[in-house]
């Protein structure tokens, strides 16, 4: 809006507080902006009630006249623009910013407000880290999930016909009868523990059958070494002299 608005012709009528505007937008000025008439009078604004209708006080006091030229001063300036300008922004964006609450950022959502973002101490790495692929994904630095390696799930669901080639995978499976499986068992729990490339790993196996525990290893990727007995109260007795003997 210019300094003067002065936009259309108004109709003004003696005596009277009403200035009706042809071609007008009335709306551009606020209550108590000054209303310069066709009679060089100054009246202040009182009620722009539409583009074209608005009262002022007093009432005019020139002649009736229709189409005549007038000019309205801006005298609230600054202040109105800044009430306009807060008004557009009210109407714009009034609805998402009381939507966002307590969130105080718009553009990265709070865990709490259901997004993802957080801050350092808040959580652990493992908040935005990538889960394992497969039961038996070894990519480093990625979160395991339920089952994974056999954890927190029944053996069941890993069924190792060889024991052999677990030694690249390492975890706990359920092995069943085969060249491989200790001699003598036919079925049970085994737990491989492996390090590096090449492989140094050893595999406990928990016969079910016989309640006994037995192992073997291996060194530098070469063969496994003959499966071992571990000796318990299961398969020992102890002679009157104190010393175990196998049974």
């Amino acid at each position: 809006m210019a300094s003067w608005y002065s936009e259309g012709t108004v109709t003004v009528t003696n005596g009277n507080a009403v200035v009706t505007g042809n071609g007008t937008k009335f709306s551009n000025c606020r209550s108590g902006d000054m209303f310069v008439g066709p009679d060089n009078g100054i009246y202040q604004v009182v009620n722009p009630s539409s583009d074209t209708s608005m009262s002022i006080s007093p009432a005019y006091r020139g002649s009736t006249l229709a189409g005549a030229a007038y000019g309205i001063v801006p005298v609230n300036g600054y202040p109105k623009a800044l009430a306009d300008a807060v008004n557009l922004l009210v109407q714009q964006w009034g609805a998402t910013l009381s939507a966002l609450g307590t969130t105080g950022n718009y553009d990265i959502l709070p865990v709490q407000k259901g997004g993802t973002g957080r801050t350092g101490p808040a959580f652990g790495t493992a908040a935005d880290a990538t889960l394992t692929t497969s039961a038996d994904d070894a990519v480093i630095g990625r979160v395991l999930r339920v089952g994974d390696r056999g954890i927190g799930v029944p053996l069941s669901a890993r069924v190792a016909s060889d024991p052999t080639p677990r030694v690249y995978l390492g975890g706990w499976d359920f092995c069943v009868l085969t060249g491989n499986t200790p001699p003598g068992s036919q079925d049970g729990a085994m737990l491989t523990m492996s390090f590096g490339n090449p492989v140094y790993a050893s595999q406990l196996f928990a016969d079910w059958r016989q309640n006994v525990l037995k192992m073997r290893s291996v060194v530098n990727s070469g063969a496994f070494g003959a499966w071992q007995t571990i000796y318990s109260t299961q398969n020992t007795t102890r002679a009157a002299d104190g010393t175990l003997k196998a049974i």
